[in-house]
């Protein structure tokens, strides 16, 4: 159970970071202080950078198995986006797969180095 507590809290700040950082980009997009290129870049640095602090905590916290853990966490933020795909009748390409790739390997770096930073008792 506290697994589950630990694994949901890291889900929620990662998506509220996401939404407000999303929300400051879509405001300097929307009075045009950045184009659209620097825009489609910085959407997607803003996930990676999130999701990678965000296995870096959870592998922190993690006892052992960062790897797994970063892997986890991959899995569930990638579930989540396949659902709202699925909601959103968006087509699956071969630009989406490649990013669920990058996803999965951001996570399980962010993971491995978090449990490889972790203060030794």
């Amino acid at each position: 159970m506290n697994y589950l507590k630990k694994i949901g809290k890291i889900l929620l700040i990662t998506f509220i970071s996401i939404v407000i950082l999303g929300l400051i980009l879509n405001t300097l997009y929307y009075f045009d202080i950045i184009s659209n290129n620097i825009y489609n870049i910085m959407k997607m640095i803003i996930v990676l950078l999130v999701l990678f602090i965000s296995a870096f905590l959870l592998g922190k916290s993690s006892s052992k198995y960062g790897l797994v853990e970063g892997l986890k966490l991959g899995a569930i933020f990638l579930l989540i986006m396949i659902i709202l795909k699925v909601i959103n009748s968006s087509a699956f390409d071969i630009r989406t797969f490649i990013y669920s790739i990058i996803i999965l390997l951001t996570t399980s770096i962010g993971a491995v180095i978090g449990i490889n930073k972790k203060e030794k008792k």
